[in-house]
């Protein structure tokens, strides 16, 4: 008994013709019939009818076993695929700006270092295209602030951020030790679009404190918003994790009392889709990425 026997086998039950089963084995119809009846023979029984042709009661007993050999020769061959694309493979990754900033520094060096024939594409989306993407299949995964549930998505949370209060160093703000909370309501502040998945949280959040402080600028990207504070235009709130140690250093974040929201930031991918031991890896890669716990000011 041989694979090519076992197929053709399932090829003829699938079809209930010699005919079309050699059409789709790109096989010759005598071809097709020597495979049966040498695996007859082995077998010791008929394993179709063949005037009118259609599966015997002995073929029948032998088809689940026939499909578990295929299905083993499919999880084999997927596996060696999967080895393939893990040494060679590439994927594509959407992740918010707030998100992005955090996460992809240590993910893209990860993979520099470690899988260096892993590529590794990474999109700044808004939270609504990081999910549309990966709904699509445009994206193999997603790295946003927490958005709403969907059915076919997976949401697992990486960690939590905070918000801050920044303000440029020559700000009256920056010279004191904590900014009010009641005092939000009267400030105007440099702010994100709407759409954007960080404003929704942000606004969601200080609607729950009774605040709807107004945006004196609004803009598309965290790293725009602190250029503008940078520039001595106002002051922002923004997710903590948001900030570089480095790069910011001009920048000087104001402890506000009760705010003390968490912001959950989530990895998103499709849920039913087959997922590639390529793409388990990734997905356990950046589930694996630690988060900075040191202060700073």
């Amino acid at each position: 008994m041989n694979l090519t026997q076992i197929l053709t086998f399932l090829a003829v039950a699938k079809h209930n013709s010699f005919r079309k089963a050699a059409e789709e084995l790109m096989l010759t119809q005598p071809a097709v019939s020597a495979q049966i009846r040498s695996l007859e023979e082995e077998l010791g029984a008929p394993l179709f009818l063949r005037q009118r042709v259609r599966i015997s009661s002995a073929g029948k007993a032998f088809l689940p076993y026939a499909r578990q050999v295929a299905a083993l020769l499919e999880e084999g061959k997927q596996a060696v695929r999967d080895t393939e694309e893990l040494r060679r493979g590439s994927f594509t990754i959407g992740a918010t700006s707030g998100a992005a900033i955090t996460i992809l520094p240590r993910l893209l060096t990860y993979f520099r270092d470690i899988r260096p024939r892993l590529r590794v594409t990474v999109h700044t989306l808004t939270g609504d295209q990081v999910v549309q993407g990966v709904l699509e299949g445009r994206l193999d995964a997603g790295i946003s602030y927490q958005v709403q549930p969907t059915d076919h998505l997976e949401h697992q949370v990486l960690f939590y951020d905070t918000l801050t209060l920044v303000a440029p160093l020559d700000h009256p703000a920056a010279k004191e030790d904590y900014f009010q909370l009641e005092r939000l309501k009267e400030t105007a502040l440099i702010s994100l679009v709407p759409n954007a998945a960080e404003r929704r949280l942000i606004d969601q959040v200080l609607r729950e404190k009774g605040i709807q402080p107004e945006a004196s600028i609004e803009l598309s990207s965290l790293e725009e918003v602190k250029r503008m504070v940078r520039e001595g235009l106002g002051l922002a709130l923004i997710p903590r994790l948001s900030l570089d140690p480095e790069a910011d250093q001009r920048l000087r974040q104001i402890r506000v009392p009760g705010l003390k929201s968490q912001l959950p930031v989530v990895l998103l991918y499709p849920k039913e889709r087959y997922h590639s031991s390529a793409l388990r890896r990734l997905l356990d890669d950046i589930r694996g990425i630690y988060t900075p716990e040191e202060e700073w000011s």
